[in-house]
């Protein structure tokens, strides 16, 4: 599993003062953005001076990434650890205090147009790529031959709860996060489990996910199939 904490840490000493801070502006940042919120803010929160804020990290910008890191790593390891536990406790990670905080800070992410907003989606497909190639607490994946399209569409499936919540919220009358969420994990999980699809209309055939061609990920071309071979031959005589 990729570890993003190992991109980017906190350069300097004292650990537990760094994490404070960290946490200080996971807080600020699921609250008011990455534009808005600001050094002193943080530290205000923190109870540390600006000053140490930089000491730690570098810049607003190097204290994100660490935010980045730490967010991704908890909510990846705490979902590896409830794995055998029912589907609804994904909904109770929601429902308060610190993962609430970090489920809100990962919907702030994936808003943001820049670059580092990019970079979170980012690593989340490629440690999606690992999870099909490696499977997941015991949970072996279906591989398809354009594995990066493959994850991308994951992720694409496994963010849109955040993304549209408050859409999905007005459609189910939920009240919040933690409801929106009791209510879609089931109907998720069996997604996943069984697809959606229960049969095709008769005569009608669908193939499976192909490689795009000239894709960096594609596997290597095959040569063409016998059976075109054969026509192509056939057609000469």
């Amino acid at each position: 599993m990729l570890n993003m904490s190992s991109v980017r840490r906190a350069p300097h000493t004292a650990p537990e003062t760094a994490a404070r801070i960290r946490d200080a502006a996971i807080v600020q940042f699921a609250a008011h953005g990455f534009t808005r919120t600001t050094v002193r803010g943080i530290a205000m929160v923190a109870g540390v001076s600006p000053g140490l804020v930089i000491h730690h990290f570098g810049s607003k910008d190097g204290l994100r990434a660490a935010c980045d890191d730490f967010v991704f790593d908890t909510l990846t390891e705490t979902k590896r650890a409830n794995t055998y536990r029912s589907p609804l406790v994904v909904a109770e990670m929601f429902s308060d205090g610190p993962m609430r905080t970090n489920a809100e800070y990962l919907l702030m992410s994936l808003l943001d147009p820049s670059e580092q907003g990019q970079r979170f989606f980012d690593h989340y497909v490629e440690v999606i790529e690992q999870i099909v190639e490696e499977g997941f607490a015991g949970y072996v994946l279906r591989k398809a031959e354009d594995r990066r399209a493959q994850s991308a569409a994951i992720a694409a499936l496994a963010l849109a709860p955040m993304l549209l919540e408050s859409k999905i919220r007005g459609v189910l009358g939920t009240e919040d996060l933690f409801g929106t969420m009791t209510r879609l994990t089931p109907y998720l999980l069996d997604l996943y489990l069984h697809g959606l699809i229960e049969s095709l209309p008769e005569g009608q055939e669908t193939p499976g996910p192909r490689a795009t061609p000239g894709s960096q990920h594609d596997p290597p071309v095959s040569s063409a199939p016998e059976s075109d071979a054969q026509t192509s031959t056939e057609s000469t005589r």
